[in-house]
């Protein structure tokens, strides 16, 4: 008896000292609009629709959504092409569907004036969830320890009345917060861009890449009512806009968006974006291959890579992709092309690019994928594919990282070079674009201790050494 108790209290002591993942989880998603076709459409089959659409992702820490429009039924309605209110219960049936924060920092805030502006405000407090935007300074979300803050504003018309009304303002807001928090990640959740564009305009480039110098760890947007480019900056994402979550899309491009996650610690750790059509008004999730297809539209002027896992996708930075992933599918945006891997057995991939709306032929790769990159390696203004595989070859039966190139012409993968030799065994390798050429970078193995880096150019025979070495 008391042998069996001992294995018991060891059991338990077990399970309670294993690590949990205490990660703090966000989910951020983009526009919702209450009026128009989504009211009609709640009144006609019920309040569930708005409760439901926000099923999927329930359960994480934080819920942070874009509320297009007011929560009133008074205040004069502003000269405006659109004008959206809603009813109060929208905020009680938003706090049931597990929202905790709601940005009303956006060009519709002011549609009913300064009385639908404090009416809204008033009406998610009432329903005990917070609101962002509404000061010139960041909420700090905390849980289990871990923190992290979100900063929301709108960069557009009827902004004046706002806390944030400028791009200097939301600069100054930054600067402050930052050198108050430096370890605390900040995300900026902001409202912004030219509406049913794919790209972002290059003042947003600019501006992205001004808040991430000044201590930003990621930019969220909205606005677009489309889904447009992700980029990392300096190692932090940057995702354009998400499209909508609730409206009543008026054009085909507005018809699916994501949803994106983060996974914080002391910093952002992980980012997760899962695709959702926009049926009836209302976010579904989709199939995989529906999800597949919307990516490679949303992505197509992307840099980034994303894998698969059950129903959402992780974000990642190519160079940072080196096929250990939990996953059997990975896409890759860059260079204007998508291209698609799918592992079919341990140490066999199947690799086919998309460029426009171009398909290419069905390559089979056989051994360990660990690199990937794009480039015009052989700077003969033909697309290239560099991937770095463990395998043995006919000539050489060394088990050992190779690099193998295929190159895109005539809408098709073609054999360009399958790494024959270099100097000495590549341990890992990259691009290095230097006055208008590209290079193969390389990191050799000299001996178990002597490693040297080396720089390749292409002479029409293969690599060469060059003089940069």
């Amino acid at each position: 008896m008391l042998n069996k108790l001992t294995f018991l209290l060891l059991i338990s002591c077990l399970f309670s000292c294993q690590k949990k993942d205490d990660k703090l989880k966000i989910v951020l998603t983009g526009d919702v609009l209450l009026d128009r076709g989504v009211a009609y459409r709640m009144r006609i089959h019920g309040d569930s629709l708005l409760v439901n659409a926000f099923k999927p992702f329930k359960g994480q820490d934080f819920t942070v959504i874009n509320l297009e429009g007011t929560i009133t039924a008074t205040g004069p309605k502003q000269n405006d092409r659109y004008n959206f209110k809603s009813d109060e219960k929208c905020a009680g049936l938003l706090k049931e569907a597990g929202v905790t924060h709601v940005s009303i920092a956006n060009n519709h805030i002011y549609d009913f004036g300064k009385e639908g502006y404090d009416n809204t405000i008033n009406a998610i407090k009432k329903h005990q969830f917070q609101v962002v935007g509404h000061e010139n300074k960041p909420s700090i979300l905390e849980k289990g320890g871990k923190r992290c803050a979100i900063l929301s504003a709108s960069l557009l018309e009827h902004n004046e009345f706002l806390a944030i009304s400028s791009v200097e303002e939301l600069k100054q807001s930054v600067q402050k917060f930052v050198a108050q928090h430096e370890n605390i990640p900040l995300i900026v959740y902001l409202h912004w861009g030219y509406e049913m564009q794919a790209v972002p305009l290059q003042w947003q480039r600019e501006l992205a890449m001004q808040l991430i110098d000044l201590g930003v760890d990621a930019i969220v947007g909205h606005h677009p009512h489309v889904t447009q480019t992700i980029e990392y900056i300096k190692d932090k994402p940057v995702i354009y806009s998400l499209g909508n979550f609730v409206a009543d899309p008026y054009m085909t491009d507005a018809r699916s968006s994501y949803v994106v996650e983060l996974e914080i610690d002391q910093e952002i750790e992980a980012v997760k974006l899962t695709p959702v059509a926009i049926k009836n008004c209302f976010p579904k999730t989709m199939a995989l291959n529906d999800q597949m297809t919307a990516l490679k539209r949303h992505l197509r002027f992307s840099n980034v890579s994303l894998y698969h896992d059950d129903q959402y996708w992780k974000l990642m930075q190519t160079k940072n992709i080196n096929f250990s992933e939990p996953t059997d599918i990975w896409m890759i945006s860059e260079k204007n092309t998508i291209s698609m891997l799918k592992k079919f057995s341990e140490k066999s991939y199947l690799l086919k690019l998309q460029k426009g709306e171009v398909m290419t032929n069905v390559l089979q790769l056989h051994g360990s994928l660990s690199e990937y990159h794009i480039a015009d390696i052989n700077n003969d203004d033909h697309l290239d594919v560099l991937i770095g595989i463990t395998k043995k070859v006919k000539f050489d039966s060394t088990l050992k990282k190779r690099v193998n190139i295929y190159t895109y012409k005539d809408k098709a993968l073609k054999p360009l070079w399958l790494g024959t030799k270099l100097v000495n065994d590549v341990e890992s390798f990259g691009v290095l674009k230097k006055n208008e050429k590209n290079y193969l970078t390389t990191v050799e193995t000299l001996n178990e201790n002597e490693k040297v880096e080396r720089i390749y150019e292409w002479d029409d025979f293969g690599f060469a050494l060059t003089e940069l070495n």
